[in-house]
């Protein structure tokens, strides 16, 4: 069974003492690939230092959502990611967060800055994460005003409706771990087409039970869903997988 991350923060510090373990963990459930999302950039050197010629994890700088209103640092984060567009995968995670920006004003800047920062990602040709906490059908709306086309929407909980929106515009819709534990992530995990699902744990949040997660509980998605869908484990294993190497043009080596 071949598996693969779309989404996680392997640089976290809460894997300092055994990131290395949680790596071999990955390899051993499938996982044939990961891709981290450093916050930040000093968490973005922290992760290419780290991941440095390893084969299998890869790099989408994005910011921190208690940052997405500050200007200053989705600039820093721009001139960033044009310094290091040759070793990153895409841009992200970018976009809002409605739990921290509680006013109409700074709603406003995040919507301004995920605007800047996803129109730098398609200057760069690079796909964008997207996250979207308390904020699912304004960020649909920003991602359709701008025309985006390349989207990963990362720990993805929309409506129906929603679901429906992203996937007539070919979005990626990213399912994470908390599946087993969230309704309305459950829902959208089973009413998104196929061909647009990926598989992410988010580590080290959203753990199927609350604990710190890591990339090898994409087990425990693939079991979840594949029931609730009625198809076989190892089916939504490569369909996903592909999604994701095409969601990240990756290339095919395994």
């Amino acid at each position: 069974m071949r598996l693969f991350d779309a989404h996680c923060h392997l640089e976290d510090e809460l894997f300092d003492k055994d990131r290395h373990d949680v790596l071999i963990r990955a390899r051993k459930a499938g996982i044939i690939g990961m891709v981290t999302s450093p916050l930040g950039i000093n968490m973005a050197l922290k992760a290419m230092e780290i991941f440095r010629g390893n084969e299998i994890v890869y790099i989408s700088p994005g910011l921190d959502s208690r940052n997405f209103s500050d200007e200053k640092a989705a600039e820093e984060l721009a001139s960033f990611v044009r310094s290091v567009k040759d070793g990153i995968v895409a841009v992200g995670e970018i976009g809002l967060d409605y739990k921290f920006a509680r006013s109409e004003a700074e709603r406003e800047k995040q919507k301004r800055n995920f605007k800047f920062l996803a129109k730098l990602a398609d200057e760069l040709d690079k796909p964008i994460v997207v996250h979207s906490r308390w904020a699912q059908r304004p960020v649909l709306r920003v991602l359709d005003e701008i025309y985006a086309t390349d989207v990963i929407l990362h720990a993805f909980s929309g409506s129906e409706d929603d679901v429906k929106f992203a996937a007539e515009r070919e979005w990626f819709i990213s399912i994470s771990t908390n599946v087993v534990r969230s309704y309305p992530v459950r829902k959208a995990a089973e009413i998104s087409p196929l061909n647009l699902i990926l598989l992410e744990s988010d580590s080290p949040a959203l753990s199927p039970d609350d604990g710190r997660n890591e990339p090898a509980n994409i087990l425990v998605s693939v079991a979840e869903i594949s029931s609730a869908r009625g198809i076989k484990p190892e089916e939504l294993a490569e369909i996903t997988t592909e999604n994701a190497l095409r969601a990240y043009r990756i290339p095919r080596r395994h």
